[in-house]
């Protein structure tokens, strides 16, 4: 009776089923799972499966093709990598690559931010001719850059040899390898310069006119407000950076070429660390130890990623406080 009181609009209703017997939560966690499984089932097959398989195959003889004699070696092929001095040669040429790169090409993409950041004639078109290059694909550009660095019949030596009066015929690559790749790293620092060029963007003029009207100077200007301000984006750039100089491969392959080398087997002066475990796999057909040198890889680049993210909080600075650090 006490019910009869209670006005239509509060009484509660039943719940309605689908004629599947779910209610509307049911179908909207179905529906989820049904717009997310392609890309789930994707991520299974493309991702997890194959890094299993990588994971397993490091420990075992595997060539490709010996499925059939297929053995568990244990930690044989990652001794076998760590006292090798042909694995220490080729990451003493990667971190090489990676200490001139990483800071050539920065120091470069800021200068040329902190350039079009200002007021100067045709500025938009300067921009957008600095970025051009990061749209051409990788392989394209290391594909001009053989060209150009070509013993016989290069642009750099056609140009030298017009301008002295005889044939000059140097071998950039086989002589200056590691050049040869940071010269076409720098070369596609757009997508750096336009990171700095947003971030200087955001930086107040309140704060560098206030330091100008103190008596700062530019240099002061940059040292204390621009480059502090401009830490995060540095640091991101820096993560990257190492994380793509640790994965240069394909252009010590390509650039090989020019100096008759082969993709798979690059020259020495480009046998970095990636190229290394890969010609291991594809040309010798040592698969099982090739993945153990990625794997080594991969946990050096976690540790050097690491050292990084422990000492930022003594050279970045936010604007905001960051969650779950607590205020000074």
């Amino acid at each position: 009776m006490a019910s009869n009181n209670i006005p239509a609009s509060l009484q509660l209703k039943p719940k309605k089923t689908s004629g599947l017997g779910l209610n509307f939560w049911q179908r909207e966690i179905l529906a989820f799972y049904g717009f997310v499984s392609p890309w789930i089932l994707g991520f299974i097959a493309l991702s997890v499966i194959p890094l299993t398989f990588a994971v397993i195959i490091s420990f075992t003889n595997f060539n490709g093709f010996n499925l059939d004699s297929l053995s568990f070696l244990g930690l044989s092929n990652y001794k076998e990598a760590l006292q090798s001095p042909n694995v220490y040669r080729s990451f003493a040429l990667t971190a090489q690559f990676a200490l001139y790169s990483i800071p050539i090409g920065m120091a470069v993409a800021l200068g040329l931010a902190l350039l079009l950041n200002t007021k100067i004639p045709l500025r938009g078109i300067f921009r957008t001719l600095y970025y051009l290059p990061t749209m051409v694909p990788g392989v394209a550009t290391a594909l001009v850059f053989q060209t150009i660095l070509n013993t016989n019949s290069g642009f750099i030596n056609l140009f030298i040899s017009e301008v002295v009066g005889r044939p000059i015929v140097i071998d950039w690559v086989n002589n200056y390898g590691i050049g040869c790749m940071v010269a076409m790293g720098v070369w596609g620092c757009g997508t750096t310069m336009v990171l700095f060029l947003a971030g200087l963007q955001g930086i107040p003029e309140e704060l560098q006119e206030a330091a100008r009207i103190d008596g700062a100077n530019k240099w002061q200007v940059f040292r204390h407000i621009i480059w502090p301000l401009l830490s995060p984006i540095t640091y991101y750039q820096l993560m990257m950076g190492i994380i793509g100089s640790l994965q240069m491969f394909f252009q010590a392959g390509i650039l090989s070429q020019a100096s008759g080398g082969n993709f798979w087997n690059p020259l020495q002066s480009l046998m970095v660390y990636p190229s290394y475990a890969l010609s291991q796999m594809m040309s010798y057909q040592r698969f099982g130890y090739g993945t153990a040198l990625i794997w080594i890889l991969f946990v050096v680049l976690l540790i050097v990623a690491g050292i990084i993210q422990k000492t930022s909080k003594y050279w970045v600075y936010y604007a905001v406080e960051q969650e779950g650090k607590a205020k000074k």
